[in-house]
Parts: C-alpha cells; structure tokens; sequence
C-alpha cells in the first residue's frame, strides 16, 4: 500500500519558476524538489530547536 497522496499546492509564479530551475539543474522532477526543499526547511527548523513555530509575513505565506 502505498502512503503518497496527491496533494493540490498554489505556490506563487516565483516559486514556480524557481522549482522548475532546480529541478533542472538536479536533474530531478519538480515534485522531489518540492520534497526536498521542504525536507531541507524541516531539518533546519529541527535543528534549531523551534519545531512547530511557523511565522506567517503579511501576504499569509509560511516563512521558515
């Protein structure tokens, strides 16, 4: 059984672009980068020892 599930993400025209960059240069699909940058931004917010504080900016966008 397989555990994925789809999941519809809205991400701003510069995000978009920034994911197809990356995905390119790593050779990888635009869903493992999206996957990987949120890895990353986990580890780095584990490490910091502040897990499950989200600061929201003005537009309501999630900044870590």
């Amino acid at each position: 059984m397989n555990s994925r599930k789809p999941m519809q993400l809205r991400l701003p025209q510069e995000l978009k672009e920034w994911i197809k960059v990356e995905s390119d240069r790593n050779g990888n699909s635009q869903n493992s980068e999206v996957i990987r940058a949120i890895r990353a931004a986990k580890d780095r917010r584990s490490t910091l020892g502040s897990v499950g504080n989200i600061n929201m900016d003005q537009d309501d966008s999630a900044r870590c």
